[in-house]
């Protein structure tokens, strides 16, 4: 998502060229971004780094810039985030336990949760996973 940007709802990167960037110093794209940038000949002047996605949003909320920050990250109800169209920047995030071992309730209710939830418009990849391999035996789905 970018946030800060000009007033457009969706946000390719070649409309950031010349607007001032604030950086989050920890983001998990750092290295792999600026290679879209160069690809497609955008210059943006970075004006403040942060490990601190508060920090980066106080500075964006001021007008002083935009950033690149997943979607979830926005807490701030005055920044607005745009998604970015092009490129489509995505990553993969994994929810891990362990087999057999028990769950605490909290980690049994996000681990609930994370399987309930359709992410972006799909069942999450264990549910189709599990209805995969026991496709053959309708009665193990319902178990599972």
């Amino acid at each position: 998502m970018v946030t800060g940007a000009p007033g457009k709802d969706a946000i390719r990167l070649t409309d950031l060229h010349g607007v001032d960037l604030v950086n989050r110093s920890k983001c998990e794209f750092n290295g792999h971004a600026g290679q879209f940038f160069s690809e497609l000949g955008v210059e943006c002047r970075m004006v403040y780094r942060s490990e601190r996605d508060d920090w980066v949003l106080a500075i964006v909320r001021s007008g002083l810039g935009f950033s690149l920050m997943p979607e979830f990250s926005v807490t701030d109800h005055v920044v607005i985030a745009h998604p970015l169209v092009e490129p489509e920047l995505w990553r993969l995030v994994n929810l891990c336990t362990v087999r057999g071992r028990p769950l605490s309730p909290t980690v049994g209710a996000l681990v609930r949760e994370a399987m309930r939830v359709d992410w972006h418009g799909q069942p999450a990849m264990a549910v189709t996973q599990i209805k995969d391999r026991h496709s053959s035996n309708p009665d193990l789905v319902a178990a599972d």
